[in-house]
């Protein structure tokens, strides 16, 4: 028996023959078998049959309420002969099928020698229920989506008339279903009539998209099978694809970051064009490229069947929010916000690289010494390299997360200086040129002691509250 959990995720009453047998009695499994369904079972020998074999009768006690088979796919009898094998300790399988939805009957197993043994079943209502992708009872697709996966699955009802266990068709049996499509122009079934077999408990069908719309798939289910309070419809909802972009950046004044457009469908044969607009110009910009001065509108041409492609924006404030919008024919507008913020000017040992992350949002940053350690004489043979980067300034702090590119058309040359020149100098000044986030430059260590290297900030920039200098020690 297949285990619908595997399905749906629904609770699941099932029978696990058991393997701890008496030493004088027969093991008759108690089970629930719901109506028109079947299900298998073992019967328990207390010790290994005998190099004859042993020949076990089943007997349904009441045949109006269930009846037994030797074969899956059989019509059941009221009374069955198994074989147990020499040394077996078990019955072959055979099946259970339910002929009412409701009370309990009782099967009783005799072998010579053995005794007899009575097994219970609980009769319940079924269903046929059905699923959706994922086996979810609702999904989302689009007009030109791929053909989504439908299942239906014979199963049981609990008491509450939840689709409880998986199980097949009784065998000797076929059940017709149908699946009504409420709104066909939606998009269309690959199949809509079914005949389950006796032992088959699953069918698949697909539903393709269409156009725009919702449709409600449910199933007609023939006599002797119930509405399942649970499943009983699928609803598919089919909408334009969408477009994603950048959304909740932050990016300094006169830098530039990427962005990257992804859409909910890939682009068709012909490619598509996005168009990307600024909703104010003079604070954002965007650009097709990361050499190319934005504008206040740009078009982004995604290639045939890709479903992304990248683009820019470059900061013109340091204050502020600003949205842009994206567009294309056949898919829902997408807006994105972006937080404009001050930008500086920052130095680090290049083997360090920007201030942590962690550090500095957990305000330990902001105090760090980041210094680093060299000699005259290593200075000679490795010399030693500082990095000056370009970032946005986050509540007055920088990390590495916040170094961004100068914005196309804007360069900075700044100045280093060395607190104490008898200990060391530092090549200045330093120019970061435009589309980059940062230049290198020497220091070059003279005698034991320790200075300061600081970088100054250029016009038009803010000064952080770290990361402007980095202390050196220097030995022989």
């Amino acid at each position: 028996m297949r285990n619908l959990s595997k399905l749906i995720g629904a609770a699941v009453l099932s029978f696990t023959p058991s393997t701890m047998f008496c030493a004088t009695a027969l093991k008759a499994p108690d089970l629930t078998v719901g109506r028109n369904l079947q299900m298998n079972a073992i019967i328990g020998l207390p010790e290994g049959a005998p190099p004859e074999g042993v020949q076990l009768t089943v007997t349904s006690d009441d045949p109006r309420k269930a009846l037994l088979s030797q074969s899956v796919d059989k019509a059941g009898s009221a009374s069955i002969t198994l074989t147990v094998k020499k040394g077996f300790h078990r019955s072959p399988e055979f099946f259970v099928q339910g002929l009412a939805d409701n009370g309990t009957v009782t099967y009783t197993v005799t072998a010579p020698g053995m005794g007899e043994a009575k097994g219970t079943v609980t009769l319940a209502p079924s269903t046929i229920a059905i699923l959706g992708p994922s086996k979810q009872p609702s999904f989302r697709t689009t007009p030109k989506g791929v053909a989504r996966k439908l299942t239906l699955v014979a199963a049981t009802l609990d008491s509450s008339m939840k689709v409880s266990a998986e199980q097949q068709i009784a065998g000797g049996s076929s059940v017709t279903v149908s699946i009504d499509n409420s709104h066909p122009e939606v998009g269309s079934l690959g199949q809509s009539k079914f005949t389950f077999k006796g032992g088959e408990s699953l069918a698949l069908t697909t539903f393709t998209p269409a156009r725009e719309g919702t449709s409600t798939l449910s199933l007609v289910l023939p006599d002797g099978f119930r509405t399942p309070a649970n499943y009983s419809t699928v609803v598919a909802s089919v909408q334009m694809p969408g477009i994603a972009v950048a959304e909740g950046l932050t990016i300094g004044k006169d830098l530039q970051t990427r962005g990257v457009i992804a859409l909910g469908d890939p682009a068709g044969p012909e490619g598509l064009v996005v168009t990307l607009t600024s909703s104010d110009p003079s604070k954002l910009l965007l650009s097709t490229a990361s050499d190319k001065l934005g504008s206040g509108m740009i078009a982004i041409h995604v290639p045939p069947g890709a479903s992304s492609a990248e683009y820019y924006l470059q900061s013109l404030s340091d204050s502020g929010t600003v949205t842009h919008e994206a567009t294309a024919p056949g898919y829902r507008a997408r807006v994105g916000h972006t937080t404009l913020a001050p930008s500086g000017v920052i130095v680090a040992f290049a083997s360090y690289g920007p201030p942590d992350e962690a550090a500095v949002r957990n305000r330990r940053g902001e105090g760090q010494e980041r210094s680093f350690y060299t000699s005259v004489e290593n200075s000679k043979k490795n010399p030693v390299h500082l990095a000056v980067w370009s970032a946005y300034l986050d509540g007055g702090l920088a990390a590495d997360f916040t170094v961004q590119a100068l914005r196309v058309g804007v360069s900075v040359t700044v100045n280093l200086t060395s607190s104490d020149p008898t200990v060391g100098t530092v090549e200045s000044p330093v120019t970061i040129a435009s589309g980059s986030s940062h230049n290198m430059t020497l220091f070059t260590a003279l005698s034991p002691g320790e200075t300061v290297i600081t970088v100054d900030t250029p016009a038009g920039f803010s000064r952080p509250r770290n990361a402007v200098s980095v202390p050196a020690h220097v030995a022989k």
